[in-house]
């Protein structure tokens, strides 16, 4: 790839616009703030300039222009992240040596979306998807629209009927079919995995078709196979990021500001069918790190719509800590009499939306259902509460929350709040939960020091008002810590040679190491959108190189001292003379650079 289109798709893309797309960015100064959406914080630290054209969190440390923003926020390499941007701008990438376009994960991806129209198209328009489609339509209660709006389908019988369409009607190689994943070879032979089986074709939350999950009919139930089974890891699906139907609920997710979290496929269709709308399946009933950083940015509240049996179970709630720990709040839908959404929608929709309406905490939901296996008049009960229970409670990341249902536990067990809070101490102490994620607000830069604050100053002073006017040979010696350094030493190499200073393409050409740093310099929360005068910065610029000429003195002293001490201590008075005098000479100097 040219470097120039890059440049040409880069400028003709506003970041902001871009990632104006996926968070609420607010006007700062010059700038755009947001909360960061690659870590949950409440402050915003996230910061957008429209006129560098780059990101920089100042939380967590994430940085880059609006491709890097696309691979981290989207998952995407650099190939598919430039494809994507070239496609919103009308821009068609020239081939260049050594440039493909994530060839692999397109082929996987044409691949799939072939093979889910084959499978539509065999359980509405072919016999063999007659008795598929008869269980979908009488037993599930599915309307043809949903079938469709879904894309549901049947994998046929026989074992080569889709690798043929692929390889014959589709123009696949073998090598291909074989990448895809949705046949297992044996002696040279190309079997559908999914053969006979109903095909919920899996989405990413971008609509691209990544994969497949097949389930048995009914009249196969008692044969000696898995009743669902699922595509196997490729470059395009992984389990553990994928939330079924994020790709048509997102919309209303975001809207709502809100997640009814369901378990299967066809939990989720049944719901989505009496028009809930803001639903994703997690497949299973845990989190995932991926899948709640994920939704969170869509949604501020997950409403678990579960089986009631989750609560007891260790992965549901590290998925729940997990989910906590993204910035959301947890409550769960008690379904009462029904046994999961799917039977809940069909039997009763009007009952199921309320229920969903009226979430419960699930603290709440998860220390009732504790108490409600327990007899808390018995020791033995106790025991048993005190033992599963109190663990839970002690790793709630909130403290006041997590002191609010110790306080609840203490109560109910008729126990004083005190024993509570001491055996959540035992249960914390030498533990790390796994799944408590929490990401601190804290830059994760070393805490700066005097030296690294006025580095900063003068390097930003100089870029956001007139780099030419750098003192190369001054501020050479001025600056002295490794990162701003090499920054001074490329931004002095570009003036030399460009002549002029463009801040977007001087951001372009710096290593990753120092990228963040350089979006540190020139982005700011506080930054006004008028200047402050020339005659001001210059002065300001002034004491800080005075202040730097300070610090460098006092650290020349500091090494001189040090070397008088050894050269006393070896008996060397002719060079201890000679320091003597340079001591004089540097306190002296450091007394003149005082008075300015």
């Amino acid at each position: 790839m040219p470097e120039d289109q890059v440049e040409e798709i880069k400028q003709k893309n506003d970041i902001v616009s871009i990632i104006g797309e996926h968070v609420d960015l607010k006007k700062a100064g010059r700038n755009y703030k947001a909360n960061c959406p690659f870590h949950a914080e409440k402050t915003p630290s996230f910061m957008v300039s429209p006129e560098l054209q780059i990101y920089k969190c100042f939380g967590c440390g994430e940085s880059g222009d609006v491709i890097s923003f696309l691979q981290k926020y989207e998952g995407m390499d650099f190939p598919e992240a430039l494809k994507d941007l070239a496609d919103r701008v009308g821009v068609k990438l020239k081939p260049a040596k050594g440039f493909r376009v994530s060839d692999e994960k397109e082929i996987i991806r044409r691949i799939n979306e072939s093979a889910s129209l084959f499978y539509h198209f065999v359980l509405l328009r072919h016999q063999q998807g007659c008795i598929a489609l008869d269980y979908l339509l009488k037993e599930r209660g599915l309307s043809k629209k949903t079938i469709e709006e879904f894309r549901i389908g049947f994998a046929p019988p026989a074992p080569f009927a889709l690798k043929r369409f692929l390889q014959e009607k589709k123009k696949f190689t073998l090598e291909d079919i074989r990448k895809s994943k949705i046949f297992f070879e044996r002696n040279g032979r190309f079997y559908d995995r999914f053969r006979d089986r109903v095909i919920f074709p899996l989405f990413d939350h971008r609509g691209n078709t990544i994969g497949f999950s097949g389930r048995l009919l009914p009249k196969d139930n008692n044969k000696d196979l898995a009743k669902y089974i699922n595509s196997p890891e490729t470059s395009v699906y992984h389990k553990s990021q994928v939330l079924f139907g994020l790709n048509l609920t997102k919309g209303e997710i975001r809207r709502k500001k809100a997640a009814i979290v369901v378990e299967g496929e066809l939990d989720l269709i049944s719901t989505w069918q009496v028009g809930i709308r803001n639903v994703v399946a997690l497949k299973g009933s845990a989190f995932t790190d991926e899948q709640a950083r994920l939704l969170s940015r869509y949604a501020e509240t997950l409403v678990m719509a579960l089986d009631t049996d989750f609560a007891g179970d260790e992965a549901a709630i590290r998925g729940i800590r997990i989910a906590e720990n993204s910035g959301m709040e947890v409550k769960v839908a008690k379904l009462g009499k029904f046994k999961d959404p799917d039977e809940a929608a069909k039997a009763d929709p009007d009952k199921f939306k309320k229920l969903l309406a009226k979430p419960v905490g699930v603290w709440d939901f998860i220390i009732d259902s504790y108490f409600g296996r327990h007899d808390t008049e018995t020791s033995t009960g106790k025991r048993a509460i005190s033992k599963h229970l109190i663990p839970l409670i002690s790793n709630i990341p909130d403290n006041i929350v997590r002191a609010h249902y110790m306080s609840i536990v203490a109560g109910r067990l008729n126990v004083p709040l005190e024993a509570v809070v001491a055996q959540a101490g035992e249960a914390r102490i030498g533990k790390k939960v796994e799944g408590d994620h929490k990401v601190s607000n804290e830059p994760p830069e070393k805490t700066k020091g005097r030296r690294m604050m006025l580095e900063e100053s003068l390097l930003k002073l100089v870029l956001n008002n007139i780099p030419m006017t750098l003192s190369k040979d001054e501020d050479k010696e001025l600056i002295k810590s490794p990162l701003y350094g090499k920054l001074y030493r490329f931004l002095v190499e570009y003036i030399n040679d460009n002549r002029a200073f463009d801040p977007n393409k001087f951001g372009s050409i710096l290593p990753k190491e120092l990228f963040s740093g350089y979006a540190g310099l020139v982005l700011s929360e506080d930054d006004r959108e008028e200047k402050p005068p020339i005659t001001d910065w210059k002065n300001e610029l002034d004491i800080i190189r005075n202040e730097l000429r300070i610090i460098n003195v006092k650290e020349e002293l500091d090494r001189i001292t040090g070397e008088m001490r050894v050269l006393e201590v070896e008996g060397k008075m002719k060079k201890l003379k000679i320091k003597e005098k340079e001591f004089v000479e540097l306190t002296n100097e450091l007394g003149k650079l005082k008075k300015n």
